[in-house]
């Protein structure tokens, strides 16, 4: 899900005016390693973006990393902690995305398109584009075209940084009415679908093996561009923390070839970068059901020797658009995940996250 507004829709030039200053220097987040019982803890949100003092308070609390859809932070910040911990994304295919890579070079971890398995146009009327599948040339996967647009990204994001790290890209998995298939099934047709809103596929069900057997095809220095990467990405939205945690134990299960490394593949890890509670429409959880989704969540995750991440999903009843899971109808129109208040304080959620991740 989320958060990009179009600027050109012919080349996708995302990021043209993001002109602020980058670190002299790659930091560390090694987000491809752990062991059971730890894992880095993330945010996924714009509510970050010109909020100083919310900024300083995702550092106070040293939560690990958090990211914005976008290449880099967009404004500058008293906290130090706020390009150090920033991971950059290449949101969707882009003539200049080689250029963007390499600008990201200066921050340690670098993203893959956002859902590009997934047809998400704006929700409201000046919305934004919610997934990059809404776009054919992200969403017919096992193109070539694609491929080397990837090559092209990886190569130049290791030229800037050789140590950085490369997550794959990020899959809504929504098919299967939501509870998702691990990204694997049928992709062939995926390939013709013109992703225009008078003829589209919703979800391309098979997207991440149609990208790897591309991506296996193109050289990326020293291996392919499919092992190449070091984290496999997904995202995950439901109502009970059990249907989430069947999701990713899937996933475990569907790429344990990628996550022992078997058969010649490069070991990889899992992270999911976006996931919250659906159905919450208050942060203060009156009913404490968002903080016990988390807390069910989070134990999971820690305990898994594949998961290395997760990111919480942070926004407003203003910009968090609620859909259906699972034939599951949303009774409000809005969702609030919100971890951080307009005045950057924590939310009661905000509270209970920073204690899970401490």
């Amino acid at each position: 899900m989320k958060m990009i507004r179009i600027a050109s829709l012919v080349y996708f030039s995302f990021f043209a005016d993001f002109v602020h200053a980058l670190p002299s220097e790659p930091v560390s987040i090694p987000l491809s390693s752990n062991a059971s019982g730890s894992g880095r803890c993330g945010v996924a949100t714009n509510m970050l973006d010109f909020n100083d003092q919310a900024m300083t308070t995702f550092c106070d609390n040293r939560l690990d990393f958090w990211w914005n859809w976008g290449t880099e932070p967009r404004n500058p910040y008293t906290a130090g902690c706020a390009k150090t911990s920033f991971v950059s994304m290449i949101w969707g295919y882009g003539s200049d995305n080689a250029a963007n890579a390499a600008k990201a070079g200066a921050f340690s971890a670098l993203m893959g398109y956002n859902e590009p398995d997934h047809w998400a146009p704006p929700a409201y009327p000046g919305g934004d584009y919610l997934s990059s599948g809404s776009f054919p040339q992200t969403f017919q996967c096992s193109q070539t075209m694609l491929a080397q647009n990837w090559q092209q990204v990886v190569m130049a994001y290791k030229k800037a940084n050789p140590t950085g790290q490369i997550l794959s890209p990020a899959m809504a998995d929504a098919g299967n009415n939501g509870m998702g298939t691990a990204s694997t099934g049928a992709y062939i047709p995926c390939d013709a679908s013109p992703q225009t809103a008078a003829s589209h596929m919703d979800d391309c069900v098979g997207w991440l093996q149609g990208f790897k057997a591309a991506a296996l095809k193109q050289q990326c220095g020293p291996t392919n561009c499919w092992d190449a990467i070091d984290v496999l990405q997904l995202h995950a939205y439901f109502y009970q923390a059990a249907d989430l945690i069947a999701k990713v134990k899937l996933w475990e299960a569907v790429w344990a070839e990628d996550l022992q490394g078997t058969n010649g593949r490069s070991v990889k890890s899992l992270m999911i970068t976006e996931f919250a509670h659906a159905g919450t429409t208050d942060p203060s959880d009156p009913d404490g059901s968002a903080r016990q989704f988390m807390q069910e969540c989070v134990t999971y995750f820690k305990a898994s020797p594949y998961i290395t991440g997760w990111s919480w999903f942070s926004e407003t009843n203003t910009s968090f658009a609620s859909f259906t899971i699972n034939g599951q109808a949303p009774i409000a129109k809005f969702w609030d995940s919100s971890l951080f208040e307009a005045t950057g304080n924590l939310t009661v959620i905000g509270e209970k996250y920073t204690e899970l991740c401490s």
